[in-house]
């Protein structure tokens, strides 16, 4: 079990999932899913979890290193070209099981659209400006605990995170 975030601030929800993974189950618990939280807001709502690791949005190394330096065992998920449709797939390969107090991950995973070329016809890409930060979220912890798709720190980042 691990957790997995998507950061946001003001119209983006930051979104924690738990999730675990026993055979071909995907078990998804929604944790937070909140606009306007300050680091300290999440760095208490993961603190709840203890030792948990946590396997976050890569995009915000600033505050990935200050929930690191809290105290938190957090990751930054590896991306890279094709990483969000790759993730996807991965997902898919999985019975995905959703708690029942998570209203807010399965109103995301049943409005999930693609997106439509200009004739009209669904491509290989997610719809832009849907609510999907639970589904990053969650995307985040398999490809990070299930897949290894974690990113090395580098730099004076690697000893600090070898602790």
């Amino acid at each position: 079990m691990a957790l997995g975030l998507d950061w946001g601030y003001s119209n983006d929800k930051t979104a924690i999932i738990l999730g675990g993974v026993i055979d071909n189950n995907l078990y998804l618990d929604e944790v937070c899913y909140k606009t306007q939280m300050t680091n300290k807001e999440i760095i208490d709502t993961l603190k709840r979890f203890g030792e948990m690791k946590v396997i976050a949005d890569s995009a915000d190394p600033r505050t990935i290193n200050e929930v690191h330096m809290a105290g938190i065992r957090i990751y930054p998920v590896e991306k890279g070209p094709h990483s969000i449709i790759g993730g996807i797939e991965k997902m898919k390969e999985y019975n995905i099981f959703v708690t029942e107090r998570s209203y807010n991950l399965q109103k995301e995973l049943r409005n999930y659209v693609w997106d439509k070329d200009k004739d009209g016809n669904y491509i290989n890409q997610p719809a832009d400006g849907q609510a999907d930060h639970l589904c990053d979220a969650s995307r985040y912890f398999l490809m990070g605990m299930v897949y290894g798709k974690i990113q090395k720190p580098k730099g004076d980042m690697a000893a600090a995170f070898a602790r």
